[in-house]
């Protein structure tokens, strides 16, 4: 439309259709809504087997967690990098470090990103906060709510699929529950303090 409006016309050689011609709109239209009905069944289709494998409890998502490796929908844990996962729930729960001082504490032993630079505090905040580390399994905490755009809706945790790998065979833990949940008490009072009162623990 916007290159006739510019007095140029398209021919689609696959199709045989010419734009300029009167009923050239009209076949495009039907064929734009058949095409868009393919991706949204093939959006449905997925969303089936993302259900199916959360259902079976296969570890979905990025592979690139620190402290694990991934194979086959499981989780395996790389005892090098789990090193610096321990030690980041050790600070964090036993001393009176922030994210900031862990960051750099942890860049002074050598410890980094896969690209050999600082873990900012960021990451260290995703670390805390993963149930993977205590051997919880999550999932469900995206949903696409547009085919079309890929847009994406974060779930709140009372629709996650949740729960504790009492086998560990799939998401094993790295560190205790116990420390997992000390961590992010200490972590949610941290945070309030910050909102309430502008305090910073960082430093």
């Amino acid at each position: 439309q916007e290159l006739l409006s510019s007095g140029v016309g398209v021919y689609f050689l696959n199709d045989n259709i010419n734009t300029i011609l009167p009923d050239s709109e009209f076949r495009l239209t039907i064929m734009a809504s058949v095409a868009q009905d393919e991706v949204r069944k093939l959006s449905e289709r997925v969303r089936f087997g993302m259900k199916r494998s959360i259902d079976s409890g296969v570890v979905l998502g990025c592979s690139n967690i620190y402290g694990y490796v991934k194979d086959k929908g499981k989780l395996i844990i790389d005892e090098k990098q789990a090193e610096m996962v321990r030690l980041i729930y050790d600070k964090y729960a036993n001393t009176n470090a922030g994210l900031l001082k862990i960051s750099k504490d942890l860049y002074a032993l050598g410890y980094t990103t896969k690209k050999g630079k600082r873990l900012d505090t960021t990451i260290i905040t995703r670390i805390i906060e993963n149930p993977k580390y205590k051997g919880y399994y999550c999932g469900n905490k995206v949903r696409i709510v547009d085919y079309r755009t890929k847009q994406q809706k974060f779930l709140p945790e009372d629709e996650w699929v949740y729960f504790k790998d009492e086998v560990g065979d799939t998401v094993p833990a790295i560190v205790s529950e116990e420390l997992w949940d000390k961590c992010n008490s200490i972590f949610k009072e941290r945070s309030e303090a910050i909102k309430n009162h502008g305090r910073s623990f960082k430093d």
